[in-house]
């Protein structure tokens, strides 16, 4: 009588644990086979970002950016082209160089003029 009380309960506990974890596992999970974008949704995203880099919107930044370098000293646009190069965002990689204040103000009118919609926010923000 003992055995079976014993038994019974550890049979039970052990296809309760077994049937949970095939179906935790289980490979015709919808999110495996079906590709179920419930969650995040990269492939939105990455769409997202290539259209934010159109030929308009490069020639755009190109243009921002020789105007940037006619305010800057020789040392600063060369300071300038290896941050760019190393992948810091103009606005950061500008405001981390060091500027006069006359520089900084000409730049700022720049960036205004470029991108009025940002006009909110500080320039250290890129």
């Amino acid at each position: 009588m003992i055995k079976k009380q014993i038994i019974l309960p550890t049979l039970l506990f052990a296809s309760i644990l077994i049937g949970g974890m095939t179906g935790c596992s289980s490979s015709k999970s919808p999110d495996v086979s079906q590709g179920n974008d419930s969650g995040t949704k990269v492939a939105d995203t990455s769409t997202t970002n290539s259209a934010s880099n159109t030929p308009e919107r490069a020639q755009k930044r190109e243009e921002v950016r020789k105007q940037v370098e006619a305010v800057l000293t020789p040392d600063q646009v060369k300071e300038l082209s290896t941050k760019l190069q190393q992948g810091e965002k103009m606005r950061k990689a500008v405001f981390s160089l060091n500027l006069t204040a006359e520089q900084k103000t000409k730049i700022q009118d720049i960036f205004k003029t470029a991108y009025p919609h940002r006009k909110g926010q500080s320039p250290g923000n890129s």
